[in-house]
């Protein structure tokens, strides 16, 4: 639900993020038992650090469930009032920057992202693997990159 002040108290649901935290996991536990067995020391590593991850997440969304009705609102707990101040007044007046601009950087953005996935995947895995799979993380990262690029000039409230 909308309260007009998202970017100061955003709210994801929790539960979902805590389903998705312990399929994370699960899927980390069979990952290393796979890789255990194949002897696959790589991937082993890679599957206990994203069962880290998993676990760290679950902590920390299970801390903001039991939180209360701050972080997990409910049909009887109402959500935050919307902001009456207005923030830009707080701010010196910036310029917003116009909306072409800021979808073609984010468009140059995208188009990096996928020509790094794909050219990793198609030619550069042939010379290097570690090299396809770095191009791969970096790919992985640039999408909220470019979201938040596209976000950065506007003005606030529109």
């Amino acid at each position: 639900m909308r309260t007009g002040d998202e970017p100061s108290h955003a709210r994801s649901p929790l539960r979902l993020r805590l389903s998705l935290a312990v399929f994370g996991l699960g899927c980390a536990i069979i990952g290393c038992a796979i890789f255990a067995a194949l002897d696959a020391t790589g991937w082993l590593i890679a599957s206990i650090a994203l069962g880290l991850v998993a676990i760290a997440d679950m902590v920390i969304v299970l801390s903001h469930i039991h939180a209360g009705a701050h972080y997990q609102p409910g049909r009887g707990i109402p959500p935050y009032q919307p902001v009456t101040e207005d923030p830009a007044a707080r701010r010196p007046e910036q310029a917003a920057v116009p909306i072409e601009r800021r979808r073609g950087r984010y468009l140059a953005l995208m188009a990096m992202c996928v020509f790094l996935f794909v050219s990793s995947w198609t030619w550069v895995r042939l010379y290097s693997p570690a090299a396809a799979l770095g191009m791969s993380l970096v790919a992985m990262v640039l999408p909220p990159i470019a979201a938040i690029v596209a976000n950065a000039g506007r003005r606030p409230g529109r």
